[in-house]
């Protein structure tokens, strides 16, 4: 069994959160994660490498409260290893 979260893994959290994963064509972008209507949803460009798809899907789940999800260590340590990653938010006054 490899060590490596997969992008299985991950997306079994998003479901356990109801946020539906999408892969699409979107040429220029990465992806990222969004609120259609009541729907949260991630869309991941389709042409990404996998370890890049499990990566952005990784951070982006670390936006939301994954308090009422159980995750496994590996899973949990992919998704903090993410969040970290990811540039602050900068606020302007």
């Amino acid at each position: 069994m490899s060590t490596k979260t997969s992008l299985a893994e991950l997306e079994q959290v998003a479901k356990a959160l109801a946020i539906k994963v999408t892969y699409e064509d979107l040429k220029s972008s990465r992806g990222g994660s969004c609120r259609v209507l009541e729907t949260r949803r991630i869309i991941i460009n389709k042409h990404l490498h996998i370890n890049d798809k499990t990566a952005l899907l990784a951070r982006e789940l670390s936006r939301f409260d994954l308090s009422a999800v159980e995750l496994s260590d590996r899973v949990k340590k992919k998704i903090d290893q993410e969040s970290d990653r990811q540039a602050p938010l900068k606020l302007s006054a």
